[in-house]
């Protein structure tokens, strides 16, 4: 893995478990402070770009037919 798809997926909101591993590998101390693993559907959460605001707006539109 490059530096650059590294860095692109450390952009991601979601990642998926293989993605997770290759940034874990890239940058153990960035994975660990941001990346949030959600058992239910084994993806990571990229706390360092979501947004809870963002998510709660997309909620609401979803909710009222948007």
């Amino acid at each position: 893995m490059t530096d650059m798809n590294a860095q692109e997926l450390m952009k991601k909101e979601v990642l998926t478990a293989e993605e997770a591993k290759l940034v874990f590998k890239y940058d153990l101390k960035w994975a660990d402070l941001y990346l949030h693993h959600n058992t239910w559907n084994n993806t990571y959460l990229n706390l360092d770009v979501y947004s809870e605001v963002d998510h709660e707006e997309r909620q609401f539109k979803m909710e009222r037919g948007y």
